[in-house]
């Protein structure tokens, strides 16, 4: 059985076209894509008339390949520039961005917002799931468990010969892309989807509305929101994502509640989101992604209902290097870094065996950053470069990648100075 390669292809909004006859030329163009490599993009193309309904041909990851971690420096070694498509089964899918964004929903009450709406895939959530970088196979076990989640649903298993709730916990400390993912997910889920339902709706929910508008109310709005959501439920045709960020805030734990630490409304809280989880349950057509940076908070009823239960780690070495990469490539694309030379392109990933020299090349240079940015989260990490480019820069241009780096390892230190000082505040 062949290795799959998975081909994301985004169309223009505005053509319509008959997709069997658009696949055939998305294959031909992939033939005379050189070089083709996983988690590339491609926005020319050389088959007539493709341009006219192509917006961009996305070359996503490979599925099924055993010892990954051995395939990868083979290829590298062995100097292979592009993928052989003959060797792979190739799976395209054809999506549109729908441009409307998340937009509040008031249609109870226009003075709280106690979610968020939006249709997907959308163009606010485009290109987050190729910016997460992480070590481990965190995107990689989400996308799997929430395919294997929709194929049990849509078979009919029996949950109570199997349990399964379709329900995600994300946890560790803040700034390490928890939400983002969800949403991440999210959209790439309503693009490999796309054929097995006519639409995809994403629903956030705004759990601190919930409570500081009308404490005492909290109960009943809970109940409230979840009767709206179930109606969109309702549309068997639809799959519906729900995300509740920071969901210890509805999810305390009850134990606490008794011992007096926290308000008695939350036992009404609680059991009205247990309650609605559960009645939700009997709908195939939805996935729960909820989020936390304090777990020892929640109630163990409700992480008792969650499939998988993921810590989300700050980025460690290699996956800064990555990050920091991507965002210099950025800046040299967009012309904010002149200057380049061939040599100073930055390899895939640094070789940690490799002999270190007096000089150092432009690889080995970020990855003596990402070494010393251990530490910092994701977020930060994100804006890092531009907390180098505008305290250490301070030119609309940079002259050259080495001067970058350099001001680059001055904002390290700097963000980690005034991390400690804000440590030192607390």
């Amino acid at each position: 059985m062949k290795n799959i390669l998975h081909v994301e292809v985004l169309l223009q909004t505005e053509k319509a076209i008959e997709i069997p006859e658009l696949e055939k030329a998305v294959r031909l163009e992939l033939k005379n894509i050189e070089p083709i490599v996983p988690e590339s993009m491609h926005t020319t193309f050389v088959t007539e008339g493709l341009s006219d309904f192509v917006k961009c041909i996305q070359i996503c990851e490979i599925e099924n390949v055993h010892d990954i971690e051995d395939v990868e420096p083979m290829m590298i070694e062995a100097g292979v520039d592009s993928l052989d498509l003959d060797t792979y089964l190739i799976k395209i899918y054809f999506y549109k961005l729908d441009d409307s964004g998340l937009v509040d929903d008031t249609t109870t009450d226009e003075s709280t917002c106690k979610m968020r709406r939006c249709i997907l895939p959308n163009v606010d959530f485009s290109g987050i799931w190729e910016s997460l970088v992480f070590q481990e196979p965190v995107k990689e076990i989400l996308l799997h468990y929430a395919q294997t989640g929709m194929n049990f649903a849509r078979h009919n298993v029996n949950t109570n010969i199997i349990s399964y709730n379709r329900l995600i916990l994300l946890h560790g400390p803040p700034g390490t892309g928890k939400t983002s993912i969800c949403k991440a997910l999210a959209q790439k889920l309503s693009i490999r989807l796309g054929k097995q339902y006519n639409f995809f709706e994403f629903i956030e929910i705004n759990s601190h509305n919930l409570l500081s508008k009308y404490f005492s109310e909290s109960g009943s709005l809970v109940m409230s929101m979840f009767q709206q959501i179930k109606s969109v439920l309702e549309y068997g045709d639809s799959l519906v994502f729900i995300l509740i960020d920071e969901v210890e805030s509805l999810t305390r734990a009850r134990d606490a509640v008794l011992s007096g630490t926290e308000p008695s409304d939350s036992i009404r809280v609680v059991n009205a989101v247990l309650t609605q989880l559960d009645n939700l349950r009997k709908y195939p057509n939805v996935i729960f992604l909820t989020t936390s940076n304090v777990t020892e908070a929640i109630d163990t009823a409700f992480t008792d209902r969650a499939d998988i239960k993921m810590l989300i780690n700050p980025p460690q070495e290699m996956a800064i290097y990555t990050i920091l990469k991507a965002a210099i490539e950025e800046l040299i694309k967009v012309k904010l870094i002149i200057n380049v030379e061939e040599h100073d392109k930055f390899d895939r990933l640094p070789d940690i065996n490799a002999e270190q020299k007096e000089i150092l090349n432009t690889t080995q240079k970020l990855h003596q950053i990402s070494k010393e940015s251990v530490g910092l989260s994701g977020r930060v990490l994100k804006k890092i470069t531009f907390i180098a480019h505008s305290i250490f820069i301070r030119q609309p241009q940079c002259d050259g990648v080495h001067q970058f780096l350099a001001a680059l390892h001055k904002a390290v230190k700097y963000q980690k100075a005034q991390d400690a000082g804000l440590t030192k505040i607390k």
